[in-house]
């Protein structure tokens, strides 16, 4: 892994260093051991947890009373309870004076799409507090009482919810637009007397008063109503009275009496927060006032530096843990920015963090991916010279997001943190004096024991294994609501590894505290290369009239190797039958409100879904019997029978129905889209609401340029995806194509680069690479024909002519660019060899990925290559095929014509013996490759003297996908620039024993 160094151990413009330094430097005063190493930091904060945790209450200057000690009642992970001597309030530690902070610094902007920004500073924030307490204790909120909160990421809801911390009551929160079911599942173990409601948005649908009906008559406990918008009070029934909240506090008296903010016991319950339900129904922690502060003070402070000169931003809403994490920011004095407005493109947060001077930036891995496959450079459109971290949590952040983060933002530490709901709080985190490692969060939580264990319980290093803390520590809720006797909360986090925390993640931990969380451990799917929440799934589904209950897995796609596809199984209500309307519809609602992502590429209808005894669902049950396997967790399930429905059920799926016969354009589209999904189509139904993937569009495009013999091109399925709508615009189209196509406008003054298609005769491949390209030209696709018009295939010599003939007709004189990749790279050598004969300067050939054709291998080279060929086959993720569908193509006549063409290029590429060009090549070499054997670089070396290597991320197969583009664009660019008498980037090459050049 490569680590990139923090910008300085000393904070930028401050003057001072870390204050994880002070904080180390106490406890080597108390302890007399030198703790300036990371690791050995951490392991004192979990082998004396007595000595840290105390040290740190004492060391964060925090507003408490009573005694300290003991620090904790035990070492037990799921009983042991902290400084059960120690009383404090939340909301006071957030807004009392701190000293060194002016009280007229901003504390709190409220930022609105479409108006102005409000602005509080310390003492307005703290006064609106105090009158928002004032207003609700007359209200008669108390100590214990239980409030909920429906409302947006605004000032409104954060000064009431700072109010009702401040009187010792119990809140919880959620967002307007998440509907009254959703509403009910998050409030309904609650019980609250009290509902704080800014009706804008409330439902989701601009049904307002009629959810805030629904609501309240399905809250029995309700008794007050408060309003945080402007409308005006509905009438609400009997029993429960309506009011607004800005009402009540412009109706007190002058001056404002301040109700008493009482110091309750460390573990009082603060928060009642909701799980997210992907292994079943949500629990309500409860988690506690002291053990969420002095964990949140923690990772600001310790881990993430947060300061009073810090602006804090995190891109979340009231539903969402975060939202709770960046309030404490106020206890250490930081100013804390708020945004209600939707994200309208990849600029929207970058803007809004140059706009209200962020330092630290938190958003997620999906948002970073959309600005990065937008193509969009933060650092050249927003003025951010004042960030100086960017966090990132809610999924996994990969290896090329902190490449697009640095070479696109700037050199700031990317830092993803990752912990819970569970926890409110984090389990790995940045660090501000040690190096980022691309992929991985810089540390380990101090005071925390996290680790990764085997299926046996004992601790791995460096390999995946179950994310487990073993020792207690201040966040663990306080307890789960309606669980009198304990066994949900024991079920959830203790069952599995009796005596430790299991988080129910799976983990890297590396021996230098560094991690990388790879996602859930009981559900998260990953369907080629995307993260999906299960949950997102049912709470689409499960509003959709009919469906009693889903669940969703993760298949292999045994037609497309390394490949994976969603499954969803349904359980309809009874006299319900799953046919091509309904299966449609339920794919076309995953697609709008949920994402393509989410469409599944199968829906079977089972009677019942498998559960463990425990009514848990057993996805791992159902994914068996889809594959045909016997139920490993058999003696588990309270239903195992219902295995054999699912197994019915993919059988019957299977077999292929009949497909359109005919010549007619609409009959091959429609054949063409049936085979291409495995299932017949039904009329109107668009390509991506019946499951298509990315892979599977490709496919479809190939397969219809061979079949009809005219240019489809991806913008045509885009336009037109159903059966009817692309064969009407297929059909008056004829099948001649020009030999060029320019892929992307540039200056008429630079030289073009020309780029090769690929075995299949198309440029699809290159649509993303061509996106991340800088160099100043134009970008020309070379295409034509592969076959004469009786079948027989063109030679690569003959490709290569009629190409010379294009590139000379396009650019008559000046220097010449090419590229090509895999067999479109042999082409576009015969191409530059052809050219620099004739007299043409060739300054760029870019091969990418091109192995040695057997024609030029000797017979120990043949063998090293097959063996390289049967590893890639068996290695997942190195290669498209399997060990079956590759017999298959070499045995088989009756392929379909997108195979049969891949199959005759191999056999072209295969036998054409490379010729010799002393022109500068740059051979772009992917890092995961069976090392060696593949490319046999001496082979190229041997006919190519002028011959650099450059590294780029991926295998064979998705060398030019989405996801590396940024990477790969930024290589090819820089190679490009330096062949051209730029300055170019000069890569490393390393030394080779015995090359010969000649």
């Amino acid at each position: 892994m490569t680590a990139v160094a923090p910008r300085t151990a000393v904070r930028a413009g401050s003057g001072r260093r870390p204050q994880l330094a002070a904080f180390r430097a106490l406890l080597e005063r108390r302890t007399g051991r030198d703790l300036s190493a990371a690791p050995e930091l951490h392991r004192l904060s979990v082998d004396e947890p007595d000595l840290f945790w105390r040290a740190l209450l004492d060391w964060s200057g925090l507003a408490w009373e009573g005694v300290a000690e003991p620090v904790r009642t035990g070492a037990d992970v799921r009983t042991a309870r902290f400084f059960p001597g120690v009383c404090l309030n939340y909301a006071e530690n957030l807004l009392r004076p701190l000293p060194g902070v002016d009280e007229g610094a901003p504390a709190l902007t409220a930022v609105h799409a479409g108006r102005p920004a409000e602005v509080l500073t310390r003492a307005e924030l703290r006064d609106a507090v105090e009158r928002a307490s004032a207003a609700l204790a007359a209200r008669g909120v108390r100590t214990g009482g239980r409030v909920a909160a429906v409302g947006a990421n605004s000032a409104p809801v954060l000064v009431a919810a700072l109010a009702v911390a401040a009187l010792g009551a119990t809140l919880a929160t959620a967002t307007p637009d998440m509907g009254v079911p959703t509403l009910l599942g998050r409030f309904g173990q609650l019980r609250p007397g009290t509902l704080l409601v800014d009706r804008r948005d409330l439902g989701g649908r601009g049904e307002a008063e009629a959810a805030l009906a629904e609501l309240t008559a399905q809250l029995p406990s309700l008794r007050l109503v408060l309003l945080l918008d402007d409308a005006p009070p509905p009438d609400l029934g009997p029993g429960v009275t309506v009011a607004r909240l800005a009402d009540d506090v412009a109706a007190l008296p002058d001056p404002v009496r301040v109700p008493d903010w009482p110091r309750l016991p460390f573990d009082h319950p603060l928060w009642v927060m909701s799980t997210s339900g992907t292994t079943g129904p949500p629990k309500a922690l409860v988690h506690g006032a002291g053990g969420a502060l002095l964990e949140h003070v923690k990772e600001h402070r310790l881990h993430g530096d947060l300061t009073p000169a810090d602006t804090l931003y995190f891109h979340t809403t009231t539903a969402w843990m975060m939202w709770n994490w960046q309030l404490s920011a106020l206890a250490v004095g930081a100013h804390v920015v708020l945004y209600d407005g939707p994200v309208t493109g990849p600029d929207t947060l970058w803007a809004l963090a140059a706009r209200h001077g962020v330092t630290v930036l938190g958003t997620s891995p999906a948002y970073l991916q959309m600005c990065q496959d937008a193509g969009f450079r933060p650092r050249d459109a927003a003025d951010l010279s004042r960030l100086r971290a960017v966090m990132s949590t809610g999924a996994v952040l990969h290896e090329w997001q902190f490449d697009w983060v640095r070479d696109a933002v700037g050199d700031v530490p990317l830092q993803s943190i990752s912990g819970g709901t569970d926890i409110v709080g984090c389990f790995v985190l940045g660090h501000p004096e040690l190096p980022v490692v691309r992929g991985r969060s810089q540390a380990l939580s101090l005071g925390l024991d996290v680790a990764a264990v085997d299926e046996d319980g004992r601790p791995v290093l460096g390999r995946e294994g179950e994310l487990v803390c073993r020792n207690p520590f201040p966040s663990r809720p306080v307890g789960v609501l309606d669980d009198p006797d304990g066994e949900r909360y024991e079920r959830a986090y203790f069952a599995q590894h009796p005596g430790v925390w299991t988080h129910g993640d799976r983990v890297e931990v590396h021996p230098d505290g560094t991690a990388r969380v790879l996602g859930r451990s009981d559900g998260v799917l990953n369907v080629d290369g995307v993260r999906i929440g299960p949950s997102e799934i049912y709470a689409v589904v499960r509003r959709i009239p009919g469906v009693v209950d889903a669940m969703a897995l993760e298949q292999r796609d045994t037609r497309a190797r390394g490949s994976s596809r969603l499954v969803l199984l349904v359980v309809l209500a009874p006299g319900l039958r799953l046919d091509e309307e309904l299966a449609g519809r339920i794919r076309a609602t995953l697609r709008r409100e949920a994402s393509p992502a989410h469409v599944p590429a199968v829906v079977l209808a089972v009677p019942e879904v498998p559960r463990t005894h425990n009514g848990k669902p057993s996805e791992r049950a159902a994914r068996d019997a889809l594959d045909g396997r016997p139920a490993a967790n058999l003696q588990s399930l309270r239903n195992p029978a219902c295995l054999d429905a699912i197994r019915a059920a993919a059988r019957a799926q299977e077999p292929a129905a009949p497909v359109p016969e005919g010549e007619g354009v609409e009959a091959v589209v429609a054949r063409v889209f049936a085979e291409v999904l495995g299932r017949p189509v039904p009329d109107g139904v668009a390509f991506a609401d019946l499951g298509g993937t990315s892979r599977q569009s490709m496919t479809l495009l190939r397969r219809l340029r061979q079949e009809l013999g005219r240019p489809v091109e991806i913008a045509d399925l885009a336009e037109a995806s159903t059966v009817g709508a692309l064969a009407a615009l297929l059909t008056g189209r004829d099948g001649a194509e020009p030999d060029t196509r320019t892929l992307r406008d540039g200056d008429p003054a630079a030289p073009p680069l020309f780029l090769v298609h690929g075995a299949h005769g198309d440029l699809d491949s290159w649509h993303a690479l061509v996106a991340e390209l800088t160099v100043p030209g134009e970008v020309v696709g070379l295409v034509g024909p592969l076959a004469r018009p009786d079948g027989s295939r063109f030679s690569v010599d003959e490709l290569a002519a009629r190409h010379v003939a294009s590139v000379t007709a396009r650019a008559p004189a000046g220097p010449v660019r090419l590229a090509g990749y895999s067999f479109g790279g042999v082409v576009a050598l015969e191409v530059a060899r052809r050219l620099t004969a004739a007299g043409r300067d060739v300054d760029f050939l870019g091969l990418f990925d091109c192995r040695p054709p057997y024609a030029e291998l000797g017979r120990g080279r043949r063998l090293a290559r097959k063996v390289a060929g049967a590893l890639a086959l068996v290695v997942p993720g190195l290669s498209d095929e399997s060990v079956r569908t590759a017999l298959a193509d070499r045995r088989s006549a009756e392929l379909p014509a997108d195979r049969r063409v891949l199959r005759d290029s191999a056999a072209l590429y295969e036998a054409f013996p490379l010729p010799d060009h002393a022109g500068p090549v740059t051979y772009f070499r992917i890092r995961r490759r069976v090392p060696v054997l593949a490319h046999q670089m001496a082979v190229w070396r041997r006919h190519l003297p002028d011959l650099r290597v450059v590294p780029v991320p991926g295998t064979h197969n998705d060398l030019l996908a989405g996801r590396y583009a940024a990477t790969l664009g930024a290589r090819v660019s820089a190679a490009i620039e330096g062949a051209g008498g730029g300055a170019g980037v000069t890569w490393p090459r390393r030394a080779r024993r015995g090359t010969r050049r000649r």
